[in-house]
């Protein structure tokens, strides 16, 4: 069981691959993007924190997509029904959070 709120390493992996199945270093270059190069996941952490993902089953294996080139050594991750489920719940979250805290409107 991941607990909530989900870690903000956790968050932003689930939002990386909310688009699309992704390899560890995609995952990496994902989070560093969406978060304006403010959180870097060294490979310890960011492989710590599939596995924990993937436990909690929140993420899963997945077959390299077709558009991508063939290398055995990358290990694409996708979220499952339960991981899309959970990074809906925790963005309402920090969006009510947010709201509370007087950053956004809405």
């Amino acid at each position: 069981m991941i607990p909530r709120p989900l870690k903000t390493q956790y968050f932003q992996i689930l939002l990386a691959l909310s688009a699309r199945d992704l390899h560890g270093y995609a995952i990496q270059r994902a989070v560093l993007e969406q978060t304006d190069d403010q959180l870097r996941l060294w490979p310890a952490m960011l492989y710590r924190s599939l596995a924990k993902l993937e436990e909690g089953g929140l993420i899963r294996a997945a077959e390299a997509p077709a558009d991508e080139p063939e290398d055995e050594r990358r290990q694409y991750y996708a979220l499952t029904d339960a991981g899309r489920t959970r990074l809906k719940e925790e963005a309402e979250a920090l969006a009510r959070w947010a709201r509370q805290a007087g950053v956004v409107e809405g």
